[in-house]
């Protein structure tokens, strides 16, 4: 009805940001998890006695369009939100080059967010070095407030935290959807058409996944800890 404000998701205006600088446009996102099982077979029995899980493991993919660097001489200014060194979004530039000026490089240095290392994922030469990232979904919404639901509340505190906000959620409008921890790069595809813009597929594994539908944890002690 006219007048009504949506209440679905939608992935329109998609961003990603790092440190509270925008990284990308995203054109998709997409993730898959999966309990593999096994069904334990007793002597004289047709059918299974059981239905075991045996692990748990997340997958998944994002497409960005790509800018090139200097871009600010060809247009005449540069584009909010972009790097302030215009390097371009380029995987080689999700490092340092995204820092901010209002604190999120403090929590980057001390373990508290993304700190812009997914780039070390596809070079061979610091693989090694690369750490792991966590992909953080939420959606704007038209009233602000804090959100009743724990993993949005939650969410809503960290990203008010990390984009200079006083923390407490009050003061932001996001809803937040889904959290996919613990990210890696594992594939990189560029792809550029006739008179289309170019665009960059990344797909990653990840260790689990928090919804707004549920909130998932670690299920025992192991290296992690």
């Amino acid at each position: 009805m006219a007048g009504m404000t949506p209440f679905f998701i939608t992935g329109s205006n998609a961003k990603i940001k790092l440190n509270g600088k925008t990284l990308a446009f995203c054109t998709e996102l997409s993730y898959s998890v999966q309990v593999l099982t096994q069904t334990p077979k007793v002597l004289g029995m047709y059918e299974g006695s059981s239905v075991e899980p045996l692990g748990y493991s997340v997958s998944g993919s994002f497409s960005i369009i790509r800018y090139v660097k200097d871009i600010s001489s060809a247009v005449g200014s540069k584009p909010h939100g972009t790097a302030d060194n215009d390097a371009g979004n380029g995987v080689g530039n999700w490092g340092s080059t995204w820092g901010s000026d209002s604190g999120q490089d403090f929590f980057a240095r001390n373990g508290v967010g993304n700190d812009g290392r997914a780039n070390e994922a596809l070079n061979p030469s610091k693989l090694q070095n690369g750490t792991t990232f966590d992909i953080q979904v939420y959606q704007k919404t038209a009233n602000g407030g804090k959100s009743a639901n724990t993993f949005s509340s939650a969410l809503n505190d960290i990203t008010s935290a990390l984009g200079g906000g006083n923390g407490t959620g009050d003061t932001t409008d996001l809803v937040g959807v889904a959290n996919i921890r613990n990210c890696r790069i594992t594939q990189s595809d560029f792809n550029i058409g006739k008179k289309g813009v170019a665009t960059q597929r990344f797909n990653f594994v990840a260790l689990y996944v928090d919804e707004d539908s549920f909130v998932a944890d670690f299920s025992g002690q192991g290296q992690q800890f």
